[in-house]
C-alpha cells in the first residue's frame, strides 16, 4: 500500500513513536517516500548518530512540493508534581523532544521518540471524534501545533516566578549559589526563548498562505497560533531581561556589603594605630627610657589606650561612618 492508493475523501495519519529501522523503511521510504536528507534530519529525534552532533534539529519547515517536512521542539514537564516546591523545582523537570512532521495532501506523519502530550491529546481527540480527519492534514496540524506552543505558556509564567524567588534571594542573602542559579535561569530561557522564535517564524510561514498544502481556509488557526507564540516570546524576553537586571543588582548589592566591610575594617585598623604605637613604643627594649621604673606606668599606658579608642570610637560614631 502508498499514500496514493488513499481515497480524496480520506486522510491518514500515521504517529511513529521511538520506531524501529524497519518501521521507518516502511512509511518514510515505501508507503510516503521523502527525501534522504529528511530521513537524517528526522533521525536526530531518536538520539545522537554519527553523522550529527548529538543534538536535536534546529525548528525549521521546508517545502518539498507534494509534502511538508516540519521540525518542532516539544517542551515536556516531567516532574510537575504536588511535591513540586516553588518555580525552581518545576524548572527543573523540563526536558525537549524533536517532534518530525511530515504534510501531505491527505497524508499526515508525526515522528518523535519520546512522549509527547500533545500527540497524546491529539490521539485521544480523534478518537473521540473520528470526524477531525475529515477536516484534512492542515486541520490536525494546526490542532498538534496549538497544543505544542500551549506548553510553554505555563513555563513562561514559572520563569517570572522563579525570577521573583531570586529578585528577593539576592537581597536577603546573595551567594555564589544565587549567582549560579541567576546563570542557569538566563541559560535555560535562552534556549527556551530561541525554540520559541524559531518556532515563531514557521508557524507564521505557515499561517500567510506560503505553502500551498495549507488551505486558505485553515490560515486563520495559524494565525491563533502565532499570536500565542507572540505572546510567549513577550513573556520570556520579558523575564530574560529581568535576569539580567537581577544580575546586576546581585553585583551592586554584593558590591554594597563589601564596601560596609572594607569601612568597618578600616575604622578598626584606624583605632588600633595609635594603640599599635604606643605599644610598639614601650616595647622597645632601651635601659633608659621614662616611666619604666614608675609603678603607675602600666595603668596609665592602658587607660591612655583605652581613652584613644574610646574617643576615635565616638568620633566615628558621631559623624555617622559606623551606620
Amino acid at each position: 500500500m502508498s499514500a496514493s492508493s488513499i481515497a480524496d475523501d480520506a486522510m491518514v495519519w500515521i504517529n511513529l513513536a521511538s520506531p524501529t529501522p524497519e518501521e521507518e523503511q516502511d512509511i518514510l521510504a515505501t508507503f510516503f517516500p521523502v527525501h534522504e536528507l529528511v530521513l537524517s534530519d528526522a533521525r536526530r529525534a531518536l538520539g545522537a548518530h554519527d553523522d550529527d552532533d548529538g543534538q536535536f534539529h534546529h525548528p525549521k519547515v521546508d517545502d518539498f512540493g507534494s509534502y511538508l517536512f516540519i521540525i518542532m521542539h516539544a517542551i515536556v514537564q516531567r516532574s510537575a508534581s504536588g511535591d513540586s516546591h516553588g518555580a525552581a523545582d518545576a524548572l527543573r523537570g523540563l526536558s525537549e523532544s524533536q517532534l518530525n512532521i511530515v504534510v501531505g495532501e491527505r497524508v499526515l506523519i508525526t515522528h518523535h521518540a519520546n512522549d509527547i502530550p500533545a500527540v497524546s491529546a491529539l490521539v485521544n481527540a480523534c478518537d473521540r471524534n473520528p470526524h477531525l480527519l475529515s477536516r484534512g492534514p492542515d486541520y490536525l496540524l494546526h490542532i498538534l501545533l496549538d497544543d505544542l506552543v500551549d506548553a510553554y505558556v505555563p513555563i513562561a509564567v514559572q520563569f517570572e516566578d522563579r525570577v521573583d524567588e531570586l529578585e528577593h534571594a539576592i537581597f536577603r542573602r546573595p551567594s555564589n549559589l544565587v549567582l549560579v542559579r541567576i546563570l542557569e535561569l538566563k541559560r535555560l530561557m535562552q534556549r527556551i526563548r530561541k525554540d520559541v522564535v524559531y518556532q515563531r517564524e514557521i508557524v507564521n510561514r505557515l499561517a500567510r498562505g506560503e505553502f500551498a498544502l495549507i488551505s486558505l481556509h485553515e490560515s486563520m488557526y495559524y494565525r491563533n497560533v502565532y499570536d500565542h507564540l507572540v505572546r510567549i516570546a513577550d513573556q520570556i524576553e520579558s523575564s530574560r531581561d529581568l535576569t539580567i537586571s537581577i544580575m546586576e543588582a546581585y553585583f551592586s548589592v554584593s558590591s554594597a556589603r563589601l564596601n560596609e566591610v572594607m569601612k568597618v575594617l578600616t575604622v578598626i585598623s584606624t583605632i588600633f594605630l595609635p594603640i599599635t604605637f604606643l605599644t610598639s613604643l614601650y616595647g622597645m627594649n632601651f635601659e633608659f627610657m621614662p616611666e619604666l621604673h614608675w609603678t603607675w606606668a602600666y595603668p596609665a599606658v592602658l587607660s591612655i589606650i583605652v581613652v584613644v579608642a574610646g574617643s576615635m570610637y565616638y568620633m566615628f560614631r558621631r559623624r555617622g561612618w559606623l551606620d
